[in-house]
């Protein structure tokens, strides 16, 4: 391709741009990569992730922007009342926890109320979380706790999860792993065969038991074969024979899109949304 069409930017550098839409302004991320389409995601916080080569003209991008506008504005929609529901893998890391809000714990609504004391502390009482603060004011502090609340009961779930799946693993060589818990917003967890640890999404504790098992028993097989192919497929269906279903069940998100004012339409491919050229 001439010279001339070749983007100024250093490969792998991410662009803030913005593209009309249906009339409408969209913000999108542009990187360059050595790949071979354009690629086009939208993630569940509801943003929009675009990647091609760096030789290809910017008018392209937007010509295959503008012929997808109705795909990504439908599941910018779709992610914009997830986050209204509640769903704390759309609303992303900067999430706030306020008065009245909505969060999910193994697969049920429960409702934040926060009250002044003198003894902060969060208590689940019933399906309230009742949060006590010095100061109700301070969202900041409140989101410090409730975090590291979340966090602390995630990592009792998660490995209450592992002890009881691991003696099957262990039987296979595989040593106990370093666990890990922190806030992502595009999978579920990980696994580091050689450094011999997993982590998992604090957001897993919004999600029903059978799904975290899911996880957990996805990342363990990973120490097994340390892909998706075949043969990982094949030894999740040793494993845990109803894996697929447990799979449909935590990508439908059922829990959070529900029936009535905040009904969302279920998610079809996991974690995020894709289109390419």
């Amino acid at each position: 391709m001439p010279e001339g069409f070749r983007q100024t930017v250093r490969r792998g550098c991410s662009l803030k741009k913005n593209i009309i839409l249906n009339g409408g302004v969209v913000e999108y991320d542009l990187q360059l990569k050595n790949v071979k389409r354009i690629n086009l995601r939208v993630h569940r916080d509801g943003r929009v992730y675009v990647s091609a080569n760096r030789y290809v003209p910017q008018e392209h991008i937007d010509d295959f922007l503008t012929k997808n506008a109705d795909f990504i504005l439908e599941n910018m929609e779709r992610c914009r009342r997830m986050r209204e529901a509640g769903d704390g893998m759309s609303m992303g890391r900067d999430r706030s926890y306020e008065d009245g809000d909505t969060i999910y714990i193994d697969g049920e609504a429960w409702k934040v109320r926060v009250v002044a004391g003198k003894k902060e502390g969060i208590e689940a009482v019933g399906h309230v979380l009742l949060t006590v603060q010095k100061d109700p004011a301070d969202g900041a502090r409140r989101k410090r706790m409730m975090d590291k609340y979340l966090t602390q009961r995630c990592r009792a779930g998660i490995e209450a999860i592992c002890l009881r799946v691991y003696p099957a693993f262990e039987r296979l060589g595989v040593d106990w792993p370093q666990i890990r818990i922190r806030s992502m917003v595009s999978r579920w967890g990980s696994c580091q065969p050689r450094g011999n640890v997993l982590t998992f999404a604090r957001q897993l504790v919004e999600v029903p038991e059978t799904c975290r098992e899911y996880v957990v028993m996805h990342e363990f097989a990973h120490f097994i074969h340390p892909d998706h192919s075949a043969r990982f497929h094949n030894f999740m269906t040793e494993m845990m024979p109803d894996w697929k279903e447990r799979q449909k069940l935590l990508n439908s998100r059922t829990w959070v899109y529900g029936n009535g004012e905040n009904r969302v339409l279920p998610c079809r491919v996991p974690m995020l949304y894709r289109r390419q050229l």
